[in-house]
Formats: C-alpha cells, structure tokens, sequence
C-alpha cells in the first residue's frame, strides 16, 4: 500500500481523499489546535507534527507528501505580500520534500498563487521542486466540477521524482 505524509493538514480533506484512493497515512502536520483535535479523532494513532518546521529528515519516509501551504500571502482575499509574508510556507515544504524525496508531491493552493508578483512566485515554486529534482505539472480546478456546492478554484501541483521514469 502508498504510504503518505500531510504537511499543513487543516482537519484532513487532502488526507481522506487519499486514504479513500487506497493510500495510507503515516503522519500529519497542523498547528491548529481544533483542526489537531479533529485529524486525532479521524486518524487516532497516527503522529502529528505541530510546527511544519520540525519536520525533517528523521520523520518516516512516505511515496507521496501531500499539503496546502497557507493561502494567506498570496489570496486575493488578503493583502498579498507573498514571499514577504512570515506565513509563506513553501520554502518549509520544499526543505521537507528534499530531506525525505518522497517519490511523489501533491500541493495544493488558491489560484491567487499563479498571478502573484506577476507569476514570478509561482516560477519559484516549480524552479524549487525541479531543483529539487521532479517533474512538476499543475492545474487549476473549480470544486463545482467535482461535485462541490461552490465554485472556488484551486491551484494543484504534481510533481514525480525523475528517477522513477519510465513508470
């Protein structure tokens, strides 16, 4: 079975779908202390990191890491400073991914990501995990088409290590 770790876990929606797909958890990560009560009420037994910045290579090895970085530096709704923003995450993210080269990522944001600093942010996101060494790809999907009862957009990314061509 594919094994998957959850960095910015909120209450477990990535997860779920995941673990509905056949994929088991292994740890998590949230700070917030409601969204820790519900993933330990769902997920008993399975660690949970509160801080995102103590994960590191110590943390078991999973196939995939999966995660929605805080949407805050760069949503429309807020005041986009992006990378000046203290909550902009990705940079935790991308040291998790290259500490523990998990075969796959999937992340997950607002499309506010995209058009931030002109794109350039975005640039750096799929710069950092090609350095990192994977093949990135990305789409911007509406929750309405998956069935959703809104139309909010999200911006995924997937990205598979490149030594695992052809798969």
């Amino acid at each position: 079975m594919a094994t998957f770790g959850s960095l910015f876990s909120g209450v477990g929606g990535i997860d779920l779908g995941l673990e509905r797909s056949g994929m088991e958890v292994v740890w998590q990560c949230e700070r917030d202390p409601f969204c820790r009560q519900v993933l330990n009420k769902n997920w008993p037994g399975v660690p949970c990191y509160d801080d995102v910045r103590d994960v590191d290579e110590k943390a078991p090895k999973v196939d995939l890491i999966c995660g929605g970085p805080p949407c805050q530096p760069v949503s429309h709704a807020g005041r986009r400073k992006g990378a000046a923003d203290e909550r902009w995450l990705w940079p935790e993210f991308v040291r998790i991914i290259r500490a523990l080269r998990p075969r796959w990522v999937l992340a997950e944001n607002v499309p506010g990501l995209l058009s931030i600093d002109a794109g350039r942010l975005f640039g750096g996101v799929l710069r950092d995990l090609a350095e990192s060494g994977y093949d990135a790809d990305h789409d911007c999907i509406s929750a309405a088409a998956l069935g959703a009862p809104h139309i909010r957009d999200r911006v995924f990314i997937v990205a598979r290590r490149n030594d695992l061509w052809p798969i």
